[in-house]
């Protein structure tokens, strides 16, 4: 599979949980080194995702980590792999990320993975805390839901309007309202800018400076 295709967040979740299963002197990496990594700080999207579904998260944590703490421990091995589990759940985040229509595999995507292929004792754990399928994705649609802020088009047409007015000036509305200072003594220059902004074939040419400041003034041809 692609790293590529995952968000930083998911690829910091299957690095923190490599980490942890060399700490823990895991041969593998299983969904529960997934699930810890994924709850182990409280602005971790999955964390406050499982809160909006009144979950105890702490108390649900620290069942998983119990489990995570009796898996075999064989000691260094040769190399870090994915346990069955996991690669099920990596190819079932794929699927939903497309059947979402996301861009790129994130957290939630992994999440879901791991509610329908979770070994048994951690499934008993996500039942125990009636974390399911069907309230997790009522819980990402509220929050996806929430986080489109509609605003009307004329309100965003004007704000748009605040912004270049903010970070720019309209010389055409001044040279209408003779505002615009005399540019005096710059004849050549004057010359080669008309010459450029008239031209058919040019490449995208950029004023830069105060209108009344002609030792300023530039020409870019970017």
């Amino acid at each position: 599979m692609d790293i590529s295709n995952f968000t930083d967040t998911a690829r910091a979740i299957l690095t923190g949980s490599s980490t942890l299963a060399i700490q823990n002197q895991n041969a593998e990496i299983t969904s529960y080194h997934l699930v810890c990594v994924m709850l182990d700080k409280k602005d971790n999207f999955i964390y406050q995702l499982l809160t909006k579904m009144d979950v105890e998260v702490e108390k649900f944590r620290q069942l998983v980590e119990d489990e995570l703490s009796v898996l075999p421990q064989p000691g260094q091995s040769n190399g870090m792999r994915f346990s069955r589990d996991v690669e099920k759940v990596l190819e079932d985040a794929e699927k939903a990320s497309q059947s979402m229509r996301d861009s790129f595999i994130a957290p939630e995507h992994l999440f879901l993975g791991i509610l329908d292929y979770a070994p048994d004792e951690l499934k008993k754990l996500l039942k125990l805390y009636q974390i399911t399928k069907h309230k997790f994705l009522g819980a990402l649609k509220d929050v996806n839901d929430n986080s489109k802020v509609k605003v009307d088009p004329e309100e965003e047409e004007e704000s748009n309007l605040n912004i270049l007015s903010k970070f720019g000036k309209n010389l055409t509305e001044l040279a209408k309202e003779n505002k615009l200072e005399p540019v005096i003594g710059r004849d050549d220059e004057i010359r080669n800018v008309i010459r450029i902004l008239t031209r058919k074939t040019k490449n995208n040419p950029v004023l830069i400076g105060e209108p009344r400041s002609t030792e300023r003034q530039q020409l870019l041809k970017g």
